[in-house]
């Protein structure tokens, strides 16, 4: 039976009812605010601060190309959090999902994994700052 309530996607209306109040202002950024955000936002510049020599060594003047199809992901990944802030939006984004979609414990480890991956790159990104900025100054024998 594909008309029953049981097989049918959850609608827009129950979605905002059992919302409710809760979630981001809608509208409260536009697209200049969201402009400012990532161009404020240093990961791409510690990415390529912190890859880059590395492409170059790997591939050489392949690094234009593994750069474009290392963009792909990123997009979809982009795409996939736009969609999902746009059915649901919440600010526990992945655990929020996991847990509405697989059960509390998956949820859980979703959100630790989260917690844990952004301990360890920002002593990684502490890193980097500390070397560019020695760099910055002329200080080369303290980087």
């Amino acid at each position: 039976m594909e008309g029953t309530e049981e097989n049918r996607a959850p609608q827009a209306d129950l979605r905002d009812s059992e919302i409710g109040g809760k979630g981001l202002k809608g509208g409260a950024l536009g697209f200049l605010s969201n402009v400012v955000i990532g161009v404020a936002s240093t990961a791409p510049g510690y990415s390529l601060a912190a890859t880059l020599g590395f492409v170059a060594a790997a591939v050489g003047l392949q690094s234009p190309a593994v750069l474009w199809l290392a963009f792909v992901p990123m997009l979809l990944i982009a795409a996939s959090y736009y969609y999902m802030n746009y059915v649901d939006p919440d600010c526990g984004t992945s655990f929020t999902w996991v847990t509405r979609a697989m059960g509390p414990q998956l949820g859980w480890l979703a959100g630790w994994a989260i917690v844990v991956a952004d301990v360890i790159v920002m002593a990684n990104l502490a890193q980097i700052a500390g070397l560019y900025t020695f760099l910055l100054f002329g200080l080369e024998g303290l980087a």
